[in-house]
This record gives C-alpha cells, sequence and structure tokens, in this order.
C-alpha cells in the first residue's frame, strides 16, 4: 500500500476516519500533551477531524510526511510521527498514547520514520528538539542515532514553561 511504512511491530500509514475516538483519546491525555507543546490541550474532535484529514491529503498527494502509528497487528492507532518544516533539515516530531509507552513502538516508529526521510524523501539531515524535561524522548532520540548538539530557542515556550530546549540532529551517511 502506497505511503505506509512496516516495521516489526507497527504500521505507519495515513490517518484513518476510524481514528478518531483514539487520536482524541490519546493524544488528548494530559501525561500525552504536556510533552507535545504543538497539539492544544483539551483535544477536541473537532480538531482531530482537521488533523485526520489534513493528513489523508498530504498521503493522497503523494509522498507523505506524516504518519498514524498503528499496531501491525491489529492496526490500532497508538501515536503520531512525521517530518515538518524545512525541507531541507526537518524536524522530527512524534507522540505515543501512554498506555504504549515502554514497549519501544517510539524507537521503532522514530528510526523508520528517519530511514524513511533519508531513502525516499532524499533528505540529508534531520532534527529534532524536545522539552528540556522530557528524558525519555531524549533517549529515544538517541538511541536512533540522533545526537545532542546544543541547544535552541523554542518556537513556543513548553508547557512548564521552558523557552530553550536541547537539538538533535542525525544526517545521511552518504
Amino acid at each position: 500500500m502506497r505511503g505506509v511504512i512496516e516495521t516489526n511491530q507497527l504500521r505507519l500509514r495515513s490517518y484513518l476516519e476510524d481514528d478518531l475516538s483514539d487520536l482524541v483519546r490519546l493524544v488528548g491525555n494530559w501525561e500525552v500533551a504536556r510533552w507535545v507543546t504543538s497539539v492544544p490541550h483539551p483535544y477536541s474532535e473537532a480538531r482531530g477531524r482537521e488533523w485526520i484529514a489534513s493528513v489523508r491529503e498530504e498521503h493522497a498527494a503523494g509522498q507523505p510526511r506524516r504518519f498514524a502509528i498503528a499496531l501491525r497487528d491489529t492496526d490500532c492507532l497508538i501515536g503520531g510521527v512525521g517530518l515538518h518544516g524545512n525541507p531541507g533539515e526537518p524536524a522530527l516530531g512524534y507522540w505515543l498514547g501512554q498506555p504504549y509507552w515502554g514497549n519501544q513502538y517510539a524507537r521503532e516508529a522514530v528510526a523508520a520514520v528517519i530511514n524513511y526521510g533519508f531513502q525516499t524523501l532524499g533528505i540529508s539531515t534531520i532534527c529534532a528538539s524536545t522539552d528540556p524535561g522530557n528524558a525519555a524522548s531524549q533517549r529515544v532520540l538517541l538511541h536512533c542515532g540522533l545526537e545532542h548538539v546544543g541547544e535552541i530557542q523554542l518556537s513556543t515556550p513548553t508547557r512548564q514553561g521552558a523557552v530553550r530546549g536541547p537539538l538533535f540532529r542525525v544526517s545521511r551517511a552518504d
């Protein structure tokens, strides 16, 4: 299927209309939303419908950059991952529903999107930043080959009020 990335445990795909209730429940959970400043909290069904429609439109146009993370065996939505911003050095972003933490799913999804960015989209460098207090996310990025290269001014303050955050970067090995 076009626009689908499969890994050992996961299927990265477009969002489906049937994902709406899981999307709202999972990303609307404060334990998830507190780390993802770009996601409004509380998260509404209207916002979820807009998000699903925009990702589906991107997938229909070819070479998508944003994906739903689903379990490969059930196709159940568990999170989201993607590349956004500067096409020359896009920023990697992801979230994972709290019931799915601790299963290595984030590492698997992040690694798959990095590989997709390099191999399919022809990107040479990918960056990421996190809330400075999100040690778990920083470990995921480091495990997936990104290096901590400094700090950046965040475009919006984190929910904890930080205005600067750690910057990570990985470049394609040629």
